[in-house]
């Protein structure tokens, strides 16, 4: 029972650095230090972890380093209620006038 006390203690000291290492990478696309749009380096190392942890490069200010790999959903726009206006004083050709 103690081995396997000690086994599990080994594993959860080895695992816990690792998860939190990449709890700390930024995070998405964008660069850490400048903010635009980086560009995915395929590294082989790092292929079993690919789902995880991207290699990214920053061609505004050369940084260059790992991120965590997030699935973007794109958003919605936002719609908003215009209100037309009905004053009957344009003259556009393709309207009628009988508002």
């Amino acid at each position: 029972m103690f081995s396997f006390f000690m086994a599990a203690l080994w594993v959860v000291l080895l695992v816990a650095p690792l998860a939190l290492l990449v709890a700390l990478l930024p995070v998405g696309r964008d660069c850490p230090r400048c903010g635009t749009e980086t560009l995915p380096i395929r590294k082989p190392l790092l292929r079993p972890v690919r789902r995880m942890v991207a290699h990214r490069w920053c061609t505004a200010c050369g940084w260059e380093g790992a991120t965590r790999h997030t699935h973007l959903v794109p958003s919605m726009p936002a719609l908003e209620a215009v209100p037309e206006d009905r004053d009957g004083d344009d003259d556009a050709a393709w309207r009628s006038s009988g508002y």
